[in-house]
């Protein structure tokens, strides 16, 4: 097997959140729409098991990141000078330093944990590796239920740095794997009512019971 670039790792059982996966989301300054995610690494809980595995994937998001500088500016300590000066300019960092525009307000889940905004690869052009839980490949229609915001996954992630509108260390994902577990977090969506059939005025009441012959088999 061939030795893996350092600035790629494998991140185990973080949670996928805003994730921009079926269809490109995530506007830049270009105007242009990218795929990607955001990956938590949960610190917050009781399970020590847990947080053994989040200062595992921590450690090596920051060896990835050193890697990526040493490449880039033989500084394997650039990301913190970056992040001192821009922090918005490093993909990795606190949870605390995520919130919503509209609020002011950290995003739920975030605040005492550690988040990766990654892209997908070339420069978030295409959509990452999809496999679900038992490493097959995931086809298109299925994606939003197999990659829903919240679900476990484990990810590979490439680190690098640039220099292109001033200095940066970002991050792409190459592969997702979803676990299928986890709690659902907030998503949102929007619907027309011209997609909804007109049902006859002949329905149960709100409240009424239906009999078990009604139910399908499953």
């Amino acid at each position: 097997m061939a030795e893996r670039d350092p600035r790629t790792v494998l991140l185990k059982r973080v949670r996928l959140s805003f994730p921009d996966i079926k269809e490109p989301g995530q506007a830049v300054k270009d105007g242009k729409l990218r795929y990607g995610a955001k990956l938590v690494i949960e610190f917050e809980g009781d399970d020590s098991k847990a947080k053994a595995l989040a200062a595992e994937n921590k450690a090596k998001a920051i060896a990835a990141m050193e890697a990526a500088g040493d490449q880039a500016w033989k500084n394997t300590a650039a990301y913190k000078g970056i992040m001192e000066d821009d922090p918005k300019r490093v993909s990795f960092r606190s949870g605390k330093r995520f919130k919503n525009k509209e609020t002011g307000e950290v995003y739920a889940g975030y605040d005492g944990n550690f988040v990766i905004s990654a892209s997908g690869p070339a420069g978030g052009k295409k959509r990452p590796q999809l496999k679900d839980r038992m490493k097959r490949d995931v086809v298109e229609k299925d994606i939003e239920d197999v990659f829903y915001p919240g679900t476990y996954v484990d990810a590979y992630v490439s680190f690098y740095g640039t220099d292109e509108g001033g200095r940066g260390l970002f991050a792409s994902i190459d592969l997702l794997r979803s676990h299928q577990e986890g709690k659902v977090t907030a998503r949102t969506f929007t619907f027309d009512d011209d997609e909804l059939d007109d049902l006859d005025d002949d329905t149960p009441e709100p409240g009424a019971k239906a009999s078990g012959d009604d139910l399908d088999d499953f």
